[in-house]
């Protein structure tokens, strides 16, 4: 069999286009791992006991926050609402909202941060908190998420009291700054008891603990590499028959 230039380029092409697709399926494969990895470490956070926030546990996670990530924690309190914040588009079954953050000052003055749940928004960037606020004390139970140390300046809402800034995500430096006390620098994820709440603030659900589909994913690349290599090799022993 003659091989021709645009037949050494059609087998490089087929050839790196395999390579392609079987690196991708390995980087699904290791998406898969790190998902595993991730759900088993939830896992067994969320099955330690409760942390209760307002003894010795704050000086513990000011040391090492990391270490208490998705550890249920139990709080207790009164929200200095003045602090409060509104963390911009989040959805709710199909329906556009935002979340609110409350800070909650423990007995000892130092701060969590506590995300309160959904509250609908029709541009899912603002709303007006006001009504949701209690004075009165309150006991709160979630799990601990990670605050970030990305800068985030909020967006100004032009007209809108109360509620005049909103932000994408809890920010630890801007928690510093609404906050009356020492920020402990994870925040309170409240979540729901199991009964559906019939008004806002609507406590978010543990998230469900799926693989995704990174495998199906992996399977499919590994198989467009098969096909264009079968097929390369099937030009390759056509190619031969008719020489």
């Amino acid at each position: 069999m003659k091989l021709t230039v645009r037949g050494a380029l059609a087998a490089i092409f087929i050839l790196c286009m395999a390579a392609l697709c079987v690196r991708l399926g390995f980087w699904q494969l290791d998406r898969l791992e790190q998902r595993r990895a991730r759900n088993a470490a939830i896992r067994s956070a969320t099955a330690q006991p409760a942390l209760r926030l307002d003894t010795g546990a704050p000086a513990a996670l000011a040391a090492d926050p990391q270490a208490f990530e998705w550890h249920r924690a139990e709080a207790s309190g009164r929200y200095h609402h003045a602090g409060d914040m509104v963390i911009r588009g989040r959805s709710r079954q199909g329906r556009p909202g935002v979340h609110l953050v409350s800070p909650l000052v423990l007995a000892d003055g130092r701060v969590v941060m506590v995300n309160r749940g959904w509250v609908p928004s029709p541009d899912g960037s603002s709303a007006d908190v006001r009504p949701l606020r209690t004075a009165a004390p309150v006991r709160v139970s979630g799990v601990l998420l990670p605050i970030t140390t990305q800068a985030d300046r909020g967006l100004p809402i032009a007209g809108r009291a109360g509620a005049d800034t909103t932000w994408r995500r809890v920010d630890l430096a801007v928690a510093r700054d609404r906050g009356p006390g020492p920020v402990i620098p994870l925040y309170l994820q409240q979540l729901s008891d199991g009964a559906e709440a019939d008004a806002p603030p609507i406590p978010e659900p543990l998230p469900a603990l799926s693989e995704g589909n990174h495998l199906s994913y992996a399977v499919q690349w590994f198989s467009f590499a098969a096909i264009g290599v079968i097929g390369l090799l099937i030009m390759v022993l056509r190619g031969r028959k008719t020489a």
